[in-house]
């Protein structure tokens, strides 16, 4: 256990000079504070690693590894430990820049003992607080994916990592899937777990931008422009492919620039803005056939999060629901609401036009006709009781189709249960290796089992093997 993690806040003390370090931990440690003092500059990182401290006070000027160096160490290992600068008068011009370079404040000596206790309280009272902040801010990073952007389907935890991955860099994402499959919650994911999260998050629709929202104010007009709007933060435009091929210009020339002009005025503005774009058609085949800017498609797409739609993740259909019952439950200040078997079967064989989106308002429409207890088959919308998938089709078309949807959601469970490892699924399903490959491959769930192709080629040269000893 960590001194912190004994209720004392730790302080480093660095100077070449014993006495001073031996006065000065005599009276932090008078109120409460654990001390560890060095007179080598080179070691305080590994100090405040091994103790877990909370501040570090250092002597300006010293043999071997100086103060600026020593603030530099502690700057890149533990951006926010604050670091005190302690100088004699005839550095206190370095110790000024110091201060400017990141230093918490500075001692100039002699100093009191006052003086000494009242930066230091103030530096670990800081520390503290940015503690809390930083773990608060995880927990609501955490609490975003246990709450809001759930599922276990592989499609689904793909997109999670490649939010989780790109997040922090600055990179333009482009976001594609159908209406209602949660691409506003993806890029608000994006945002909440990037360095923007603490700015704003503007949402624009594409089919109502003009170019005055799109330019930034002038001295004249004091309405804000979107990228002004978003500044510091993420500008997050819905339904990029609305955007005629004037505003395509417009929007490609401020990407490149970095910059937006102020209406009415020869000038340009720089922009601070993530930019994350929504289609939910084939942006592409729009940008071959001239119909969408190629050059701004290709500026749009640095990062591609394609969300699956809800008819391919139907194992996630249960857990968004106990979702969505949740929150209704917590809002109406019912008790817990649950999906009746009956309910749920009928549910996993809808077709899902509307997506996730679509999902959440039948529970919406079901609860108020349930006994605020359960949800059962008589409470869903009639469209959705009254659904057919196999309708129309004859007998082989709808047997094919069945065994079809049967084969990928068995192979589906069948990976989530064995984390991707074809060896424990091949024996888990009693069917071997090489054609359990094949069927991963026909149902497109190859991706998701990363050591299928390798089993399949050591197989191979298994194979050759034997055949090379028949001969």
């Amino acid at each position: 256990m960590s001194e912190s993690q004994t209720g004392h806040e730790v302080a480093i003390l660095v100077d070449d000079e014993p006495d001073l370090l031996e006065s000065c931990a005599r009276i932090l440690e008078g109120e409460g504070y654990k001390c560890v003092t060095t007179t080598d500059g080179g070691q305080v990182a590994e100090l405040v690693r091994t103790h877990n401290a909370s501040v570090v006070v250092t002597d300006f000027r010293m043999p071997g590894r100086n103060g600026m160096e020593v603030l530099a160490d502690i700057h890149a290992s533990f951006p926010l430990v604050p670091v005190i600068m302690v100088s004699a008068y005839a550095t206190i011009d370095g110790v000024v820049q110091a201060v400017k370079l990141g230093a918490f404040d500075y001692l100039v000596k002699p100093f009191s003992a006052d003086q000494l206790t009242i930066t230091v309280r103030r530096a670990t009272e800081r520390f503290r607080l940015q503690m809390e902040n930083s773990t608060l801010k995880k927990k609501l990073k955490d609490d975003y994916f246990n709450h809001f952007f759930v599922g276990k389907h592989p499609k689904f935890l793909k997109c999670v990592e490649i939010i989780q991955k790109v997040a922090d860099s600055e990179s333009n994402v482009l976001i594609h899937g159908e209406t209602g499959s949660g691409k506003e919650l993806a890029a608000r994911a994006v945002h909440i777990h990037s360095k923007r999260a603490g700015g704003p998050f503007i949402v624009v629709a594409c089919s109502t931008l003009t170019q005055e929202n799109l330019e930034a104010s002038s001295a004249i007009d004091p309405a804000k422009g979107v990228f002004e709007a978003a500044a510091g933060g993420t500008l997050y435009l819905e339904q990029v492919e609305e955007l005629d091929q004037s505003m395509q210009a417009r929007l490609l020339r401020i990407l490149q620039e970095r910059k937006t002009p102020r209406r009415g005025e020869w000038e340009w503005t720089p922009i601070d803005v993530r930019l994350i774009a929504s289609t939910s058609v084939d942006l592409h085949s729009m940008s071959l056939q001239k119909e969408f800017r190629e050059n701004l498609y290709y500026c749009l797409n640095v990062v591609n999060i394609s969300m699956p739609p809800l008819r391919e993740r139907k194992e996630d259909i249960g857990i968004l629901c106990d979702l969505f019952l949740r929150r209704i439950a917590e809002r109406k200040g019912l008790s817990k609401i649950a999906l009746g078997p009956d309910a749920l079967e009928r549910l996993l064989e809808y077709y899902w036009p509307g997506n996730v989106r679509e999902l959440m308002n039948v529970m919406e429409t079901a609860v108020p006709f349930s006994d605020n207890k359960m949800i059962t088959l008589r409470d869903l919308p009639e469209e959705i009781r009254n659904h057919n998938s196999l309708q129309g089709l004859s007998f082989k078309e709808a047997k094919k189709r069945w065994m079809d949807q049967f084969e990928k959601l068995y192979l589906e469970n069948l990976l989530l249960d064995n984390n991707g490892n074809i060896s424990k699924a091949s024996e888990e399903a009693g069917i071997a290796r090489m054609s359990l490959y094949r069927m991963l491959e026909r149902t497109g769930l190859k991706e998701y089992a990363p050591n299928a192709k390798s089993a399949e080629q050591k197989q191979e040269a298994r194979d050759r093997q034997k055949h090379k000893q028949d001969d």
